[in-house]
């Protein structure tokens, strides 16, 4: 089995190590207190990898480590360990298509972990299980998001936000949903799988869906009714065989994939679909 360790670094080293005048500055700006939460996170971090190292060379295994926004070939490794939290776990599942995932929580008292099964505390149990091929392996939905351009199609596990890159301009798009067509004004579209659910699109109004659904819902942000104007197209549950497609009507429209990490430009008379991915994704879980 090959294996690759993927971790995140942490925000203390991101924002006071690495530049001292940056860190001169942010001192005068934050208590020893806010300063110190900081220091425990990035401390706690590098220790739960450290762990994570150690108990891979104890039973031997071979592995590739490698850092968030380094170039990687995923296709060379059968395991993904992910090492930080949904944001570092999101950016290696996009990459995956028949490997499987899993994903460790660095920090749980700090970091979010919703597809993290794993902590400092079960990994070496969970390793275990996995070495005796007794891991319990779930697939999860995924979205396909298509251009209509030489963009590469992207598989979504979480969700996707189309926008203006601009937060406080109109986006102003058409959303066609079958038969139907309509232009629309609003903050943006959310459109998320069952997994991502829970997450900005249920803010919006959305539903929560069970996680083994393999429907997936759109939601458009704050229509504009100004003028009478009125909408068929108001979100709503699709069924795994149906698509949304969207046409942009902005010169500087955005889509964001999986949180803010992942932003394509989606300009004047772009196109992009979403539809079920033909590969779901296999997360230890």
């Amino acid at each position: 089995m090959k294996i690759l360790l993927f971790y995140k670094n942490s925000t203390y080293a991101g924002y006071f190590l690495s530049d001292r005048r940056r860190l001169a500055q942010l001192k005068g700006m934050l208590d020893d207190s806010q300063i110190r939460r900081f220091r425990n996170t990035h401390d706690n971090h590098f220790w739960s990898l450290s762990h994570v190292e150690k108990i891979l060379k104890n039973r031997k295994l071979k592995f590739a480590k490698a850092c968030r926004g380094t170039s990687i070939d995923y296709n060379r490794y059968d395991l993904i360990i992910t090492l930080g939290g949904d944001g570092t776990f999101l950016e290696a599942a996009r990459h995956l298509v028949h490997q499987t995932i899993w994903g460790i929580n660095s920090d749980p008292a700090w970091s979010v972990g919703r597809f993290c099964s794993g902590n400092p505390k079960n990994f070496e149990s969970l390793l275990d299980k996995i070495l005796r091929r007794s891991a319990d392996i779930k697939k999860f939905s995924r979205l396909r998001l298509s251009f209509n351009d030489s963009t590469r199609p992207i598989n979504v596990l979480n969700d996707i936000l189309i926008c203006h890159q601009n937060p406080a301009a109109m986006s102003r798009y058409y959303l066609t949903v079958g038969k139907i067509k309509e232009e629309q004004r609003s903050s943006g579209i959310w459109i998320a799988t069952a997994a991502g659910s829970t997450g900005g699109i249920c803010s919006a109004g959305g539903k929560i869906l069970p996680q083994k659904a393999q429907a997936f819902q759109y939601k458009p942000r704050e229509l504009y009714h100004g003028r009478n104007l009125s909408y068929i197209l108001n979100g709503g549950v699709l069924k795994p065989h149906q698509t949304i497609t969207a046409t942009s009507l902005m010169r500087e429209g955005a889509v964001f994939v999986d949180g803010s990490h992942v932003c394509l430009p989606f300009s004047f008379a772009a196109e992009v679909q979403v539809s079920r991915s033909a590969h779901p994704l296999n997360i230890i879980y």
